[in-house]
C-alpha cells in the first residue's frame, strides 16, 4: 500500500491512502449501479470492499520495515549515556531542558557536589605562578645574564703566585775554585744551594715574583710584579758561606696601536652580552604572551565545551520526549511505525553526540589542569572543574592605525629582530678589528735591590739607584689574512640577513595585525547574526511542535528543526568564544597583553 503513496510525510501519506481507497470504493459502487443498454447488472459486495480497505490501512499503519518490531517499553535513552536527569516522562524532560537552558544562558550558579568552580582570572594567576614551561623559560634570562659578568671579567685584575726551590750540585776545577778535603787533588766539588721564593698575581713571566696585571677597556695591559731571590753558595771548607738577596720591582705596560685598540672594540663583547640578555628577556615576554593566550584559549574552550554539552543534552532530551509522544500516539493508532522508528533513530544519533561532547568537555578540563600544573598528589585534584564566567558579548572598537603603531613598538618579536641587527653590527666591528695588523707598544720599568740580608736588600730596592727601562714595538700580521677577510665578509652578510629578517618580521606582524582586526570586526557581525538565527530557529521550533501535534508535519521534520535550533545555539556560543579569543590574540600580537591584564608584571620582574 505504501508503494501507492510515495509521500515522505507519514501523516499525509495516511490521508492519501484513505482518500484513494474511498475513491476506488466510490467508483466501484457507481459502476455497479450504472447499466448500459444490453449489459447485465454487476453485483458487488460493498461490505467485502470496505473490509479489504480497512485491512490494507491497518497493514500500512502498523508495519515498519521488513523484520522490524516496535518496542514500546524500552528506555527512551540508554543507560550508558550519563545525564544529569534521567528522562522517563514529560516532567523529567522539562526539568532537563530547563537545567540545560540555564547553562546555555549562563544563569546557573550552583555547583554540583564535589566540583570546583573556577574563574578566568584564577586560571591566569595560577598559570603564571605554576606553569612548568613558563617556570623553565624564566631561567633563561638569569642564565644569559651571567654572560655579562663573563664579558666584563676580561677587564678584571689577574694575579699569580709561584714558589720554587732549586738545589744544584756541580763539580769544580782547580784549587782556587775549590778542592776536596785538604784543598787539593782532583775530584774537588762545588756545592751551590739556591733557594728562590716568589709570589705572583697575573704575571705571565717565568721569572719568580709577586705580581698583578689588568687589561683596561682601552685595550691597554698594565702589570706590576715583585721578584725575590735568595742564593746560598759554598765551595769547600776553606771558602765561607756566601748569601745573596736580590729583589726587583717591575712595572709593565702594553698598549695596542692598531688591532684591539679603543673602547669601541674592547667593549663590543660586553654590548653583545647585554643584547643577548635583552633578547632572552624579550623571548621570555613572548613565551609569557603565548602562555597567557593558551590559558585564555583553554578556559574559553572549556566554557564552550560545557555549553555545547548542555546543548547536545537538551537536543537529546527533546528527541527522547518526541519518541515518548510518538510511542503513545502509535499505541492509540494516531501514528504509523515509521514515526516511532525515526524518533528512535534521532535519539540514537543524539546519544552519540552527547558522548562525544562529554569527552571533549573532559579533555578541556585536563588542559586547564595541565596549564596550572595542578598537584596530582593532592587529594581531589581530579574534581570536576566548572567555569563560572559566562560568554557575554561585549563589542569593542579598534583603531587599526593607532593599534599598528603600538604593535611595531612593543611586539617582542620585532624587538628581538632589532636587537639581532645590533648584534650583527657588533660582530662586524670585531671582525674588522681582527683584520688589522697587530702593533703594540711595550714599556717596562725595573728597580733592583741587592744585599747580604733581606733588610739591606729591601732598602736598596726603594733607593732608586738601580733603575732599568725597556721600550719595544711589536708588529704581527698574517701574510694572507684569508680567515680575517672571510670573517669580515661573513659579518657583512649577517648584517644583511638580520635586516631582511627584521623587515620580514615587521611585514608578518603587520599582516597578522590586519587579519586580527578584521577577524574581530567579522566576529562581531557573526555574533549578531547568530543571535538573530537563534531567535528565528526557536520560533520555528515552537511552530513545528504545534504542526506535529496537529499531524501536519512529521517526526522527521521536527527532528530536523530541533537539530537546526541546537546548531544555531552552538554557533552563537562559538562565535562569542571566538570573539573573545580574537581580542586576546590581537593583544598578544600587539605585545600589550601583559600590561592589559596587569597580573604577570611581578613574575616578569622576578625573572629579571
Amino acid at each position: 500500500m505504501e508503494k501507492l503513496c510515495p509521500s515522505p510525510h507519514p501523516a499525509i501519506r495516511c490521508q492519501v491512502v484513505n482518500l484513494f481507497i474511498g475513491f476506488i470504493v466510490l467508483i466501484t459502487w457507481t459502476s455497479a449501479q450504472a447499466q448500459w443498454p444490453g449489459d447485465e447488472p454487476i453485483e458487488v459486495d460493498s461490505a467485502q470492499l470496505v473490509a479489504q480497505a480497512t485491512a490494507a490501512r491497518s497493514i500500512s499503519s502498523t508495519q515498519g520495515p521488513v523484520g522490524s518490531e516496535i518496542d514500546l517499553d524500552s528506555p527512551l535513552v540508554n543507560s550508558y549515556v550519563n545525564l544529569p536527569i534521567q528522562i522517563n516522562d514529560a516532567t523529567s524532560t522539562s526539568s532537563l531542558v530547563a537545567q540545560t537552558q540555564s547553562i546555555i544562558n549562563a544563569t546557573q550558579v550552583e555547583l554540583p557536589p564535589g566540583s570546583r568552580g573556577i574563574h578566568l582570572v584564577e586560571v591566569v594567576k595560577e598559570t603564571l605562578q605554576r606553569n612548568l614551561s613558563l617556570l623553565a623559560a624564566r631561567q633563561n634570562p638569569r642564565i644569559t645574564g651571567l654572560s655579562v659578568d663573563s664579558a666584563w671579567s676580561v677587564f678584571d685584575p689577574v694575579g699569580f703566585a709561584v714558589i720554587t726551590y732549586r738545589r744544584t750540585n756541580t763539580p769544580s776545577a782547580g784549587f782556587l775554585s775549590g778542592s776536596g778535603p785538604g784543598g787539593g787533588g782532583a775530584g774537588a766539588t762545588q756545592i751551590s744551594k739556591v733557594k728562590r721564593n716568589y709570589f705572583g698575581l697575573g704575571n705571565t713571566s717565568d721569572d719568580p715574583g709577586l705580581g698583578v696585571t689588568r687589561k683596561l677597556v682601552t685595550g691597554t695591559e698594565v702589570g706590576l710584579a715583585v721578584n725575590m731571590n735568595r742564593s746560598d753558595t759554598s765551595v769547600g771548607f776553606l771558602q765561607p758561606l756566601d748569601q745573596e738577596y736580590r729583589t726587583s720591582g717591575t712595572f709593565s705596560l702594553v698598549h695596542p696601536l692598531m688591532q684591539g685598540s679603543g673602547t669601541n672594540v674592547n667593549l663590543a663583547t660586553v654590548r653583545i652580552a647585554y643584547n643577548n640578555t635583552r633578547i632572552s628577556e624579550l623571548d621570555l615576554r613572548q613565551v609569557t604572551l603565548d602562555t597567557l593566550l593558551a590559558a585564555h584559549t583553554a578556559y574559553w574552550e572549556m566554557v564552550f565545551a560545557r555549553i555545547d554539552l548542555a546543548i547536545n543534552i537538551q537536543s537529546l532530551g527533546l528527541a527522547a520526549d518526541l519518541l515518548r509522544e510518538n510511542r503513545i500516539r502509535y499505541k492509540y493508532g494516531d501514528l504509523i511505525a515509521v514515526d516511532v522508528l525515526e524518533a528512535e533513530a534521532g535519539v540514537k544519533q543524539r546519544e552519540r553526540d552527547v558522548i562525544e561532547a562529554q569527552n571533549t568537555f573532559e579533555n578541556s578540563r585536563d588542559r586547564i589542569r595541565e596549564l596550572i600544573a595542578i598537584d596530582r598528589n593532592r587529594e581531589g585534584w581530579q574534581n570536576p572543574l566548572i567555569p563560572l564566567d559566562p560568554p557575554v558579548f561585549t563589542p569593542i572598537t579598534v583603531d587599526e592605525t593607532v593599534s599598528l603603531d603600538v604593535t611595531l613598538k612593543t611586539n617582542p618579536e620585532i624587538q628581538m629582530a632589532r636587537v639581532s641587527v645590533q648584534n650583527a653590527r657588533e660582530g662586524l666591528i670585531l671582525a674588522e678589528d681582527r683584520f688589522r695588523p697587530r702593533l703594540d707598544a711595550a714599556v717596562t720599568l725595573i728597580e733592583s735591590g741587592l744585599g747580604e740580608n733581606i733588610n739591606q736588600n729591601h732598602s736598596e730596592l726603594f733607593s732608586g739607584e738601580y733603575p732599568s727601562a725597556n721600550l719595544a714595538l711589536n708588529y704581527q700580521m698574517p701574510l694572507y689574512r684569508r680567515k680575517e677577510k672571510a670573517d669580515v665578509l661573513s659579518s657583512q652578510y649577517q648584517i644583511a640577513q638580520s635586516e631582511f629578517f627584521l623587515r620580514d618580521t615587521e611585514q608578518r606582524i603587520h599582516y597578522d595585525h590586519r587579519q586580527a582586526v578584521r577577524t574581530i570586526e567579522s566576529l562581531q557581525r557573526q555574533v549578531e547574526a547568530a543571535a538573530a538565527s537563534v531567535r528565528a530557529e526557536k520560533d520555528r521550533l515552537e511552530k513545528q511542535k504545534i504542526g506535529h501535534e496537529q499531524g501536519i508535519t512529521t517526526s522527521h521534520d521536527l527532528l530536523e528543526v530541533q537539530d537546526s535550533y541546537a546548531r544555531a545555539q552552538a554557533t552563537q556560543i562559538r562565535a562569542i568564544v571566538d570573539y573573545y579569543l580574537a581580542v586576546i590574540h590581537l593583544e598578544r600580537i600587539r605585545g600589550t597583553l601583559i600590561d592589559t591584564l596587569g597580573l604577570e608584571l611581578v613574575p616578569m620582574a622576578a625573572a629579571k
